[in-house]
């Protein structure tokens, strides 16, 4: 062979030796995996050919770690399991207006009745039980409260739960 087929020869080579390795710097798996799947290295022949790769070849470089859940451990006595259970339906009544009637809205008519009742006061009586706590607070345990129409509305937020019971604190502390 002649010296010029010679150095065609080498250029060539050269050259897709070096379009091979980037062809598979572009398309080579995650160096944490141990074996690559032969579709992940399609993306050289398409760089060999000239056109961009389908798909991207390569994982981001800099990605987020999953967020990991604190274990959750259940309540050993019936006191924590009862507070936990309350912060779960303060959350789920704040959040929809359904869900503050279910879940919330029953335990504050309890607590409410029952603080009444310690003043000589009924919670049906209105008059008296509005006088008492207002009539924001008493518009959140009214006995004749219907459901709401759209219990997908936003809740009740909690700065209006907060003012009933410091207003049923209050109540216990003028004894």
């Amino acid at each position: 062979m002649t010296r010029a087929l010679w150095a065609t020869f080498f250029t060539t080579a050269a050259m897709v030796a070096i379009a091979l390795g980037i062809a598979l710097g572009v398309g080579a798996p995650d160096q944490g995996r141990s074996s690559a799947r032969p579709r992940e290295l399609s993306g050289c022949w398409e760089l060999v050919q000239g056109r961009s790769p389908s798909r991207p070849r390569s994982k981001p470089a800099c990605r987020a770690r999953p967020r990991r859940r604190r274990p959750f451990e259940e309540p050993t006595d019936a006191g924590t399991a009862g507070l936990v259970a309350l912060e779960s339906s303060l959350r789920f009544g704040a959040s929809t207006a359904g869900d503050f009637y279910a879940q919330v809205r029953p335990r504050l008519v309890s607590l409410t009745g029952s603080c009444l009742a310690r003043q000589g006061v009924a919670l049906s009586d209105r008059e008296r039980s509005v006088q008492l706590l207002g009539a924001d607070a008493y518009a959140l345990v009214d006995p004749d409260g219907a459901p709401p129409e759209d219990r997908f509305k936003p809740g009740v937020p909690l700065s209006r739960v907060h003012l009933l019971l410091d207003r049923l604190e209050a109540l216990g502390s003028d004894r």
